[in-house]
Parts: C-alpha cells; sequence; structure tokens
C-alpha cells in the first residue's frame, strides 16, 4: 500500500452526497454554502452532523442563530450548487444572482430543487482543526421523489447524479 493524502483519499471514494448548508442572514435572505462533510448521527431522536470553516460567513451565520437547513440538491441545481462553492455569502447574494426558487421553511429557507432538506437547531458545536462540527437535532425532514440527487465525483471536482436514479426497495 502506498500513503496518499486526504485529498486524493477524497477521490477514491466518490461519489458521495453534496449538500447545501442554507442559513439566514442579518438581512433576513437566505445563505447557501456547498459543503460534503456531513453525516447522520441518530434517527430516534433525529440528529444530524457537518462542518464549516471556521472563517466561512455561513459557519458565522450558523453560530449567531443555532439554525439552519441542510439540503440534498436535486440535479436542476448541480451547475449552482457547485457555484455555491465558489463564492463567499458575504460578497454575493447567492439566491438572487443564481435565481435560485426557495421553499418558506421555519427557520431557515431552502432551494426547491432538493432531494431532501433537514430543518435543524444546533445543539452543540466542537472544533475539528480550522473547521466546527456542528451537531444538530432534526426538526422536519423534507423529501420530493422527483428530484434526482446529486453526488461529488473525483472529490468535488464535478456535481451529477447517479447514472441509474436511486429507488426505495
Amino acid at each position: 500500500m502506498n500513503r496518499i493524502t486526504m485529498t486524493e483519499a477524497l477521490k477514491y471514494t466518490s461519489p458521495h452526497p453534496v449538500s447545501l448548508i442554507c442559513s439566514q442572514t442579518p438581512k433576513g435572505t437566505t445563505n447557501l454554502a456547498a459543503v460534503s462533510w456531513w453525516t447522520y448521527l441518530e434517527s430516534e431522536p433525529p440528529y444530524i452532523g457537518f462542518t464549516m470553516w471556521t472563517q466561512s460567513y455561513t459557519c458565522e451565520l450558523v453560530e449567531k442563530s443555532g439554525k439552519a437547513v441542510l439540503s440534498i440538491p436535486g440535479e436542476a441545481i448541480a451547475d449552482i450548487t457547485l457555484k455555491c462553492g465558489t463564492v463567499s455569502g458575504r460578497d454575493v447574494d447567492k439566491v438572487k444572482e443564481y435565481g435560485i426558487e426557495l421553499v418558506d421553511a421555519s427557520p431557515v429557507k431552502f432551494p426547491r430543487h432538493s432531494r431532501l432538506a433537514f430543518t435543524c437547531t444546533v445543539e452543540k458545536k466542537v472544533g475539528v482543526g480550522e473547521c466546527i462540527f456542528f451537531i444538530c437535532k432534526v426538526n422536519d425532514v423534507f423529501f420530493d421523489e422527483n428530484e434526482r440527487q446529486i453526488f461529488a465525483w473525483d472529490g468535488s471536482e464535478h456535481l451529477a447524479p447517479l447514472s441509474k436514479p436511486l429507488t426505495r426497495h
């Protein structure tokens, strides 16, 4: 076996789910950040966790409000999701700039083209290197069977659905 970097390991474990962390700005608008670092933690009661870089605008917003939505984007917004990971919400209103249609859910709005959306309340924060791992209680889960979930391929170089739609058995 050969030693490789974490970045290389990500390419070899592709595809992996990609998501948007939706948070509310002080102006009441929705900020979106593309992330792949999230996981289920518990099903009853329901908990998920995700990490954000401590210097990111999203980290700042989630820390202040204690609220977020983790959205699993659908294929229709794959290109937009990738763009959301390349600019800061401090500089760009991504919803307005990319023409993203939102669903009005409490506590934070999320993209209409979402396969799944988890509305969350932060219960605990843990420092992990230069990131914060947010442990969140899930308040509600929304699902749209007509949306095809996207995944990050080759690390996170491009986003696309699986070649075969996910079906429930």
